[in-house]
């Protein structure tokens, strides 16, 4: 059951007072309940006929069966009760009067204009039933009001946004099970009537059905049930996404109408061969093309001349024109359909985005649409002006009472003795945005000295929230607001845990600043605005508006990076089909294909060692398998594949050494080479996975920094590596030339992983081999398989 928020009841701290004043207090309030208590409180079973409706004072009509009669009413009205009386009291008087009472703290949610609207809701339950639509109460006010009023039924609060909290008295019916159900599936924005009604429907169901139903419901959290309305921000995003669908849905259609334009036209239905030319048969064709080269011939002069070559011309246009090949492109005429019919599914595609919107989006309304009158706007500043003339305090009946009976005699006192100086007036009500004044105490204060045309001091008591205001009116003015906003009485104390507001002595002290302020000789006209603000409008901004001219902006972005990914979609499309269709057309790679991989890392792993040994000796058999018979270096490739797989085992070299897999991996880089051409038998100095050793000889400097004698040879990577680091310089010293080297020098990892990598001459028996040449290494690899 959806949970509501209502405040505590606060205990009250007691004022000191003159003796004798309590006494009195209680003597006049035992009096008021006496005379309110008179006569009983009844109210009228339900019959079907017309006697057991009940008429508010605002209505004459009489209402339906079911409805709730106004107990008969012997005491005062809420309006005229004495300040003393409870909340209880004041709220029975006017239920008294009309069996829907609607708070006027709240117009600008619950307007009073809708009292007939849930009167007529409330006839729909069969029984007597009480409304009482407050915005903050607690469910003990209930009871407390039943037992005022005296009359059995249903008595509903329902609270401003909507939440629902009813007592049965003397009905059998399911109300707490109808009000879980109702609190539950009432969307949060549907407004106070709609969570009512759905309350009168359920409950009238049986009770087993209701339980059933609310069981149901709780099982459901309150997310399952959308919001009935939308917000202004919700209706901007509905903007964007209409220029957004306005520029991309056309756009595509147009792209891809254009992209079907450009393409070639069907083939023409082929003619018929010309059957074989009989013999003495003329061709007709060569006679005009004959003709037209004799018209053309410039010594073909005078009148006579040129009449037969126009003649001539004109039928050797028709020959072309009818000589053209079967299956030749059709020309405009289909490009022109295609553009043609493009165009108007373009212009239609935006008309359907125009003309679907109001259907797709049909919102107009960010609230419930209510009927604000000028009457529910004046109606608590009416009720307070009159009991202001009264008494000089107004005690709102939807606030709790703050005071006791001690405690308002004390203060009447204390104004009683101010009045002669500045007159002060109390009001005990609380503000809100939904008020009539948007929140603002000033303006409210402003209003009711507005109706009651009396000058002085105006004191708003929230009872809630524990909030001061004051205000002062009159031609010869006080500093008494001045004095008000220096004491710091406006809020109440929060700096402590305790929920005591407080109000009794924070009311003393502010009819202290009231004593003790001194004229100013200056008009007084309050310290705020005095007209009421104006009624917020439920209406959303229209489609079309606000964003729609940026998702326009965005629209064109959008479909100008789809055109660019659809553009790079087809380019790799087409590229991958060539590559495709060329592999099939010839699946035997060109000679200058690119020799194989290349392995650059000067300290690779035993995994990346055992991952390229293994995939460089598929990839060369598979280049070897479709190589020619006759292509050169054949030979030297086998040889390289044979021993580069007897190296790896039967295993394909998972059990292998690291120094046999880089050997393996050597191996088949130089047969790659092979292939390629090379004839080069030596490899690498610094790395033998880099192949055939085609850079030239190594730098002189290579013995000095104990790399081998000054014969052996490096790859062109290698060489050009050390050219670039500046080793090669006369300026560069031993330990730099010697660091550039290593970066490029192969190591092998151990056996087990372990242990620290050592240079590939020393590592394992067949790997060092290759310092001689290929053909050591091939040979040495073969020893080694034939030894294990």
């Amino acid at each position: 059951m959806r949970t509501q928020k209502r405040t505590a009841d606060r205990s009250r701290s007691a004022t000191p007072v003159a003796p004798g004043a309590p006494l009195a207090a209680a003597v006049l309030a035992a009096l008021a309940l006496l005379t309110a208590a008179a006569t009983p409180a009844t109210a009228a079973d339900p019959t079907p006929g017309p006697t057991a409706a009940a008429t508010a004072p605002a209505a004459s009509a009489p209402a339906a069966s079911g409805s709730a009669s106004a107990p008969a009413a012997s005491g005062s009205a809420a309006g005229l009760l004495p300040a003393e009386a409870t909340q209880a009291e004041r709220l029975a008087a006017e239920l008294r009067r009309d069996p829907v009472y609607i708070s006027a703290d709240q117009p600008r949610q619950v307007p009073r204009s809708l009292g007939p609207e849930f009167a007529a809701v409330a006839r729909r339950t069969g029984v007597p039933t009480y409304v009482l639509v407050l915005p903050d109460a607690d469910r003990t006010l209930l009871a407390q009001v039943h037992d005022r009023l005296g009359a059995d039924g249903l008595y509903v609060l329902v609270q401003k946004y909507g939440g629902l909290t009813v007592s049965a008295f003397g009905v059998d019916l399911p109300a707490e099970d109808a009000a879980r159900i109702a609190n539950h599936v009432t969307p949060y924005d549907a407004g106070p009537l709609a969570g009512f009604t759905v309350f009168a429907d359920k409950v009238r169901l049986g009770k087993d059905q209701a339980a059933a139903e609310a069981l149901a419901t709780e099982r459901h959290g309150d997310d399952d049930y959308a919001g009935r309305y939308i917000s202004a921000t919700d209706r901007q995003n509905q903007n964007l996404l209409l220029g957004l669908a306005v520029v991309v849905l056309p756009g595509l259609l147009l792209a891809l109408g254009l992209r079907f334009s450009r393409r070639r036209g069907l083939p023409r239905p082929t003619e018929p061969a010309p059957a074989a030319r009989r013999p003495g048969a003329v061709d007709l064709g060569k006679r005009q093309a004959v003709a037209l080269a004799k018209a053309k011939d410039p010594a073909a002069k005078g009148p006579t001349a040129k009449s037969p070559a126009k003649s001539t011309v004109a039928k050797s246009t028709v020959a072309k024109s009818t000589g053209k090949k079967a299956g030749q492109p059709a020309p405009a005429p289909l490009r022109r359909t295609v553009l043609a019919v493009t165009l108007l599914a373009t212009v239609a595609a935006v008309l359907g985005v125009v003309l679907a919107a109001p259907k797709v989006f049909p919102q107009t309304l960010d609230d419930p649409d209510l009927t604000v009158t000028r009457a529910d706007l004046d109606a608590r500043t009416t009720e307070a002006a009159a009991a202001l003339a009264a008494d000089g305090i107004y005690q709102d009946p939807s606030a709790p009472t703050v005071l006791t009976p001690a405690q308002l005699a004390a203060v009447r006192q204390r104004t009683a003795e101010l009045a002669a100086r500045t007159p002060v007036y109390l009001l005990f009500t609380g503000s809100d945005s939904d008020d009539e004044s948007g929140g603002s105490g000033t303006t409210l204060l402003a209003q009711v000295h507005q109706r009651t045309g009396r000058d002085g001091v105006y004191v708003q008591v929230d009872p809630v929230g524990g909030y001061f205001e004051l205000a002062e009116f009159g031609p010869a003015g006080t500093d008494a607001p001045t004095r008000f906003r220096h004491a710091d009485l406006r809020y109440p104390d929060r700096s402590t845990a305790s929920d005591d507001l407080r109000i009794p002595d924070r009311l003393n002290s502010v009819l202290d600043t009231v004593a003790a302020a001194r004229p100013t000789g200056e008009p007084a006209y309050g310290n705020g605005p005095t007209a009421l603000p104006e009624l917020r409008s439920n209406k959303l901004p229209p489609l079309f508006s606000s964003d729609f001219g940026p998702g326009l902006m965005l629209g064109f972005m959008l479909y100008g990076v789809l055109l660019l990914l659809a553009w790079a979609a087809i380019a790799v499309t087409r590229a991958v089909v060539r590559s495709r269709r060329a592999l099939a057309a010839d699946p035997t790679p060109p000679q200058h294909a690119a020799p194989g991989p290349r392995r650059t890392a000067a300290q690779p792993s035993a995994r990346q060692l055992r991952g390229w040994a293994a995939e460089d000796t598929r990839a060369l058999a598979v280049r070897l398998a479709a190589a020619d018979q006759d292509a050169p270096g054949r030979a030297r490739a086998w040889d390289c594949l044979d021993a580069a797989e007897l190296l790896l085992g039967e295993d394909g070299g998972r059990t292998a050494d690291p120094s046999d897999l880089a050997a393996a991996t050597a191996l088949a880089r130089a047969g790659f080479d092979a292939l390629h051409g090379s004839r080069e038998a030596r490899l690498c100095r610094l790395s033998p996975l880099h192949g055939a050793a085609d850079g030239g000889r190594v730098p002189s400097w290579f013995p000095v920094v104990d790399l081998g004698t000054g014969t052996a040879r490096l790859c062109t990577g290698c060489l050009d590596a050390l050219r670039r680091s500046g080793a090669d310089r006369p300026a560069a010293d031993r330990a730099a030339r010697r660091a550039e080297a290593d970066k490029l020098l192969l190591r092998v990892p151990g056996a087990d992983g372990r242990t620290e990598a050592t240079v590939w001459d020393r590592s394992g028996q067949v790997l060092p081999a290759a310092l001689e040449n290929l053909d050591a290494l091939v040979l040495r690899a073969r020893e080694s398989a034939s030894v294990q």
